[in-house]
C-alpha cells in the first residue's frame, strides 16, 4: 500500500472507516453489554464467596451451649473483625462501628436463619447475622462438664438440634430444666476478593478482542474497497488514455457484474467514437484533397488569365469607360482568384504536412523594410526597430507573415499602423500595431481559423479568407507563437520567433 495514493475522500478509505465504524458500533455495544453482565456475575460471585466464608465462621455457632454467657467468653467463639452485639450491647466492635451500620441492615438481623449482606463499594461487603446461645451454667454456679469451654472447639450443632444436643451429642435438655437462648449479631467488613483484578482482566479481554475485530474489519473492508477501486482505477487511466487521443485502449471485461457492465459500456463507447473519429478524419481527408486538387486544376486556366488580366490593366487607359471598369473588375477578381488558389494551395502543403522550411540567415528589419515596400506601404506603415536583427527563418514565409499582419491592419484596423522589432531573450519578436476598433475578446483566437468571420453578413473581403490561418501555420513551421491582445486602445499582434 503506498500511502501518497491514499485519498481521504476517496472510496477505498471511506469504506475501510464505515466497516470499522460498523464493528465499533456493534462490537462495543456488544463488549458494554457483556461487560456489565460480566461484572454482575463478578459481584455476585465475590458476594457468594464473602458470604459462605462468613457463614462457615458464624453458623457453627448457633445454637451452642456454652459454659458461663459472659461477654469476655462469648466474643471467643467469633472472628476479631466481627462487630459482636448481644441484646442490644456491644460487646466488641471489629471492622464496623456499629454506629455506622445503617438502619435497614440492622433492622433485618433479627433472623437466626438468613445471612444479610450489603455493599459497602466495589472491593467490600457488609456482612451479618444473628446467632443463639445458651448459658449452660447450672443454678448453682457450678460448671456444666458437658459444655463447651474451647472456643476452638466449635460445636457442630444443627439448629434443629440446639435445644437437645451438646457438642458430645448428650442430651441437654436435662442439665438446668430451662431453656432461654441468647441472640448475638455478628457483623463483619469483608473484601470482594479478586473483583477489580477479575474486571481488569475482562476489560483487557474485550478491549483487546475488540482491537482485534477493529483491526480484522479495518482489512476486511480494504480488501472489498480494493476489489471495488482496483477496476475504478483502471478504468480511470483507460479514459485518460482515451481522452489524450488513445482510441485502442480497451478493459477486461470482467469482476464484479456492475463493474463488468461499466467496462463493457466504456468500451463500446470508445469504439464509437473511434468509428466516428475515423469517418470524421477520412471525411476531412477527402475535404482537403479536394480543395488542393481543386486549387490544382484551377492553377491551369489561371495561369492563362493571369496574363489576359494584366493585359487589360495596362489597356484600361485606352478603353471607353464602361469597358475600363469591366476591365478593372475583371483584373481585379482575376488577381484575388489568384490568391486564393495560391492560399489554398499552400494551405494544402500544411495540411498534408508537406510545408518545408528554406532557412537562411536573414536580416529581419532589411527583410521587413522590403516586404513593405514591395507592397507599396513604406509610406503608411512606421516601422521601429533596432539597425539590423539577424535570425535564420524562411524569408519567403516570414515575408507572407508580415503581410498578413500588416495587411490586414490596414484593411480592418486604423491608422498609425506600426511594425516594432526588437529582442528578447530566446526570441525574436515582431509586432504589427494598429488603432482600431479593436478585436472583440470571443474572437481573439477564432480570427485565426479557416474563412473566419466576425460579422457572418459580412460580404466579401479584400483577402482570400486564409491570411490569418496561414499566418498560424508559418509561424509554428518556425517554432514560435502568435497572439493579439489590447494595450493602451491599440490592437497587437505579437510574433514571437525562437532566436537559437
Amino acid at each position: 500500500m503506498n500511502p501518497a495514493r491514499i485519498h481521504v475522500n476517496g472510496l477505498r478509505t471511506r469504506l475501510v472507516l464505515v466497516f470499522i465504524a460498523i464493528v465499533v458500533i456493534i462490537a462495543g455495544a456488544t463488549a458494554g453489554a457483556v461487560s456489565l453482565m460480566a461484572r454482575s456475575w463478578i459481584y455476585s460471585n465475590a458476594q457468594d464467596v464473602a458470604t459462605a466464608q462468613f457463614r462457615d465462621e458464624v453458623v457453627p455457632i448457633n445454637g451452642a451451649y456454652i459454659n458461663g454467657l459472659t461477654p469476655a467468653n462469648l466474643i471467643q467463639y467469633f472472628q476479631s473483625d466481627m462487630t459482636v452485639i448481644a441484646d442490644g450491647e456491644v460487646l466488641r466492635q471489629g471492622a464496623m462501628d456499629p454506629s455506622e451500620i445503617p438502619s435497614s441492615f440492622s433492622n433485618d438481623l433479627s433472623s437466626t436463619e438468613l445471612i444479610r449482606f450489603e455493599r459497602l463499594d466495589s472491593e467490600r461487603i457488609l456482612l451479618g447475622i444473628s446467632v443463639e446461645v445458651t448459658d449452660t451454667s447450672t443454678t448453682d454456679g457450678s460448671e456444666n462438664p458437658t459444655a463447651v469451654t474451647d472456643p476452638s472447639v466449635r460445636p457442630l450443632i444443627g439448629v434443629q438440634d440446639k435445644f437437645n444436643m451438646s457438642v458430645d451429642g448428650t442430651d441437654t435438655s436435662t442439665i438446668d430444666g430451662s431453656e432461654n437462648p441468647t441472640v448475638v449479631t455478628a457483623v463483619a467488613v469483608r473484601p470482594l476478593i479478586g473483583v477489580q483484578d477479575k474486571f481488569n482482566d475482562l476489560l483487557r479481554v474485550v478491549g483487546l478482542t475488540l482491537t482485534l475485530g477493529v483491526l480484522a474489519s479495518g482489512l476486511l473492508g480494504f480488501w472489498i474497497a480494493s476489489t471495488l477501486v482496483r477496476p475504478l482505477k483502471r478504468l480511470d487511466e483507460a479514459a485518460s488514455r482515451a481522452a489524450e487521443g488513445d482510441l485502442s485502449v480497451r478493459l477486461p471485461e470482467d469482476g464484479v457484474a456492475e463493474l463488468a457492465q461499466l467496462t463493457t459500456t466504456f468500451n463500446n463507447m470508445v469504439a464509437r467514437n473511434k468509428a466516428v473519429i475515423n469517418e470524421l478524419e477520412e471525411s476531412e481527408e477527402q475535404s482537403r484533397r479536394f480543395v488542393a486538387d481543386v486549387s490544382h486544376e484551377l492553377r491551369t486556366p489561371l495561369s492563362a488569365l493571369v496574363p489576359v488580366g494584366e493585359i487589360l490593366s495596362e489597356e484600361i487607359p485606352n478603353l471607353p469607360p464602361d469597358a475600363a471598369a469591366a476591365a478593372r473588375i475583371v483584373s481585379s477578381e482575376i488577381a484575388k482568384l489568384t490568391r486564393l488558389v495560391e492560399d489554398l494551395i499552400e494551405m494544402s502543403r500544411h495540411d498534408s504536412q508537406q510545408a518545408l522550411l528554406v532557412l537562411d540567415d536573414i536580416d529581419l528589419v532589411l527583410l521587413t523594410a522590403r516586404t513593405l515596400e514591395s507592397r507599396g506601404w513604406s509610406d503608411i506603415v512606421e516601422l521601429s526597430s533596432p539597425e539590423s536583427i539577424s535570425a535564420r527563418v524562411d524569408s519567403r514565409r516570414i515575408d507572407i507573415v508580415v503581410a498578413n499582419l500588416v495587411g490586414n491592419a490596414l484593411r480592418h484596423g486604423s491608422p498609425p499602423v506600426r511594425v516594432e522589432l526588437h529582442t528578447e531573450p530566446g526570441h525574436i519578436v515582431i509586432q504589427v500595431i494598429d488603432h482600431g476598433p479593436g478585436i472583440s475578446p470571443e474572437h481573439r483566437q477564432a480570427i485565426f481559423r479557416r474563412f473566419f468571420k466576425a460579422d457572418t453578413a459580412r460580404g466579401r473581403s479584400e483577402g482570400s479568407g486564409l491570411g490569418l490561418s496561414l499566418t498560424v501555420e508559418n509561424v509554428h513551421l518556425h517554432g514560435g507563437s502568435i497572439d493579439v491582445d489590447p494595450v493602451d486602445g491599440a490592437t497587437v499582434f505579437t510574433l514571437r520567433l525562437p532566436n537559437d
